[in-house]
């Protein structure tokens, strides 16, 4: 929620009361799963097996900004869409994460010439196409 917000105290309210609020709730929800939890039944029947995927993609959600995160995702929800038939539960969502790390650590898609607005590096520190430095 902070990343979202354009001024730097939007973004330090938004992260605090988001936290705050994620906090107690979370702790909340947990007091009220371990009273209540066998009176709900299977999980499953509530569609609760799929709230973590979905609290998960909500905070991911405001970073997706621009080609390049885009694409990053939908490389990872590709891989896991592909993978989760034939590997055991939860390697497909490890697979994901693996094929978006490599990509982030790989450095694919970012400074690229063809993009003129985001300079590139000649190598030794200085941004190319930027002009001198005062």
């Amino acid at each position: 929620m902070g990343i979202a917000q354009p001024e730097p105290a939007a973004q330090r309210l938004g992260f605090w009361h988001t936290g705050i609020a994620v906090f107690l709730f979370w702790n909340l929800a947990t007091l009220a799963g371990s009273l209540l939890g066998n009176a709900l039944g299977d999980p499953r029947r509530w569609g609760l097996d799929a709230a973590a995927a979905a609290a998960f993609c909500a905070l991911l959600w405001p970073r997706l900004r621009g080609r390049d995160p885009i694409a990053t995702a939908v490389l990872a929800i590709f891989i896991a869409l592909l993978s989760a038939p034939f590997v055991p539960a939860g390697v497909s969502v490890i697979l994901s994460a693996v094929a978006a790390l490599v990509v982030a650590l790989g450095g694919w898609g970012t400074q690229r010439p063809d993009r003129p607005d985001r300079p590139t590096s000649d190598g030794h520190g200085h941004l190319v196409g930027e002009g001198p430095l005062p």
